[in-house]
């Protein structure tokens, strides 16, 4: 008969074996029949390998996975947390015309992360204007899509701190 501590001894070994071997396999690259494809449009796609819960206390916790999907550091899609609920209240649609920037009939800010049309004007840093320099966006309705509206203020952030900024100085969140 075995002993409480030797089938304690199996068990560890058995788990270890399994563990060991789920984190091989997690090690190597997903199939494509294991991956997921989430967030496709205009702006390209990115492909899901993993999911990871949302906090209780996300405000927006539906646009988590689409910014871990499309490579944002864990502290900035905290942070963006809160900009999109303030800036939108987590709808895509949003629009704020009382924002100056004017491109064509279209003023203001718009999109989730309430991108001002500043960053699609043509400069004289940016002739072609700094998102489309960048392939983010060509035209204001562009930023009503959340993908695309995320990866123009993943581009806004990256270059403000490329700068010296905190990354997110557009939405006075240092």
């Amino acid at each position: 008969m075995i002993g409480v501590s030797m089938r304690k001894a199996i068990w560890l070994v058995v788990a270890m074996v399994l563990v060991a071997g789920g984190a091989v396999q997690a090690l190597q690259p997903a199939s494509e029949s294991q991956r997921e494809s989430r967030w496709s449009n205009n702006a390209g796609f990115v492909d899901r390998l993993e999911v990871r819960p949302v906090p209780k206390s996300a405000l927006c916790g539906e646009w988590w996975q689409m910014l871990r999907d499309l490579g944002w550091a864990e502290v900035d899609v905290v942070k963006a947390d809160a900009i999109i609920y303030r800036e939108s209240r987590c709808i895509p649609t949003s629009h704020n015309p009382a924002d100056p920037s004017r491109i064509g009939k279209w003023k203001g800010s718009m999109g989730l992360f309430q991108i001002n049309l500043f960053w699609l004007q043509k400069t004289s840093a940016y002739p072609q204007g700094f998102l489309q320099t960048h392939g983010v966006a060509q035209k204001p309705t562009d930023l009503f899509d959340p993908v695309v509206n995320a990866r123009a203020a993943q581009a806004i952030i990256s270059y403000n701190r490329g700068i010296g900024g905190c990354g997110w100085t557009a939405w006075r969140g240092c």
